[in-house]
C-alpha cells in the first residue's frame, strides 16, 4: 500500500511540474491578495495563467443569496484604457441584478494602483495586440480562468466595451460559445484615430459566429462610428445569427458614463441574457 501511495504522489508531482513548465512557470490558477485601490470585500481574486508564461488578474462578484445560478454568468472584457476600478462597479450593477460577473486584465496595463486611484494594474499581463487574431489566445486564457474562479458556470457571456467588444466578436466569429454583448464595439479593424498593425475587420468574419449577440452602441460615436455596428448586424443577420441591436441618439463612445443610459445598459443585458439559455438548461441549473 505504501508503494502504491508513493508512486500516487510522485505521479502527482510530475503532473504539476508539467504544468508548471507549459505555462513558463506560473501557476494556471491561484488565490490572490485585492489590488491596492480595490479592497471591496464583496469581491474575490485569483491569478490565472496567460500564454507565453505571463499572468492575470481576475475579481468576480456574486449575485446575492446564490441567485447568479439561475443565469449566464458574466465576464466584462475592458476597453483600449485597460482594467479599472469603473469595471468593478459595472460588475456590482449587474450581479445586484442577480448575476455572477467576473472581470480581469487580457492585456498588460502599467497604470497607478494607489488607494483611490482609477486604473488597476496588470504588469504581468500579455502586450496589447488590439482586435486581432494573436489576441484572442489571451482572451481564451483569461476565459478560462473566469469559468474557473466561477465554478464552471453552465453558460458565460462576455460583455465587451469598444476594443473588448471588438475582441469578444473575434472570438466569438471562431465558434467559440457563449453569447456576447458589445457595448461601442471596434468591429471593423480601425477607429477614428487609426488602428494598430494586425488589428481585422470582424464583419468579414459574421458568417462563423454561432452564439446569440447583442449590440449597443451610440448613434453619434465619434471614436466608433455606428456605421461599424450597423454592418455588423446586417453581417450576423445574413449569416442567420441570432442577433438583437440598441443604438443610442446620445452617449457618444463612453456609454457607460452616462448614468442614465449606464443604467439602460444594465437593464437591457439583464433582460436579453436569460432568453439566451434553453430553458432545459436553466432546469439544470436550478437542479
Amino acid at each position: 500500500m505504501r508503494k502504491v501511495l508513493h508512486w500516487l504522489v510522485v505521479l502527482a508531482v510530475g503532473a504539476l511540474v508539467v504544468v508548471w513548465a507549459m505555462t513558463g512557470g506560473t501557476p494556471e490558477f491561484t488565490d490572490a491578495s485585492p489590488p491596492a485601490n480595490a479592497p471591496d470585500t464583496a469581491f474575490a481574486w485569483h491569478t490565472v495563467a496567460m500564454p507565453g508564461g505571463a499572468s492575470s488578474i481576475v475579481g468576480v462578484v456574486r449575485a446575492p443569496d446564490g441567485t447568479g445560478r439561475d443565469h449566464p454568468a458574466i465576464l466584462l472584457v475592458t476597453g483600449t484604457e485597460g482594467f479599472n476600478t469603473d469595471y468593478l462597479q459595472f460588475a456590482r450593477e449587474l450581479s445586484a441584478r442577480g448575476f455572477d460577473v467576473a472581470v480581469g486584465c487580457w492585456f498588460r496595463t502599467e497604470g497607478p494602483t494607489g488607494a483611490g486611484t482609477q486604473g488597476i494594474a496588470c504588469p504581468q499581463a500579455p502586450a496589447f495586440k488590439g482586435v486581432s487574431e494573436a489576441a484572442v489566445g489571451d482572451l481564451d486564457a483569461l476565459v478560462k480562468g473566469a469559468r474557473r474562479a466561477l465554478n464552471d458556470p453552465l453558460s458565460l457571456a462576455l460583455v465587451g466595451f469598444s476594443r473588448g467588444g471588438g475582441i469578444a466578436m473575434l472570438r466569438a466569429s471562431g465558434g467559440a460559445p457563449g453569447p456576447v454583448v458589445s457595448i461601442s464595439g471596434m468591429v471593423e479593424g480601425t477607429t477614428s484615430w487609426g488602428n494598430l498593425a494586425d488589428e481585422v475587420n470582424v464583419v468579414d468574419r459574421a458568417s462563423g459566429v454561432r452564439a446569440p449577440v447583442l449590440l449597443l452602441h451610440g448613434q453619434d460615436d465619434e471614436l466608433v462610428p455606428i456605421s461599424q455596428a450597423e454592418h455588423m448586424a446586417d453581417a450576423l443577420q445574413a449569416a442567420g445569427v441570432d442577433v438583437q441591436t440598441h443604438w443610442y441618439p446620445t452617449g457618444g463612445h463612453g456609454l457607460a458614463q452616462v448614468p442614465t443610459i449606464r443604467a439602460d445598459l444594465v437593464q437591457r443585458i439583464a433582460e436579453w441574457l436569460p432568453t439566451t439559455v434553453s430553458p432545459a438548461a436553466s432546469r439544470r441549473a436550478a437542479g
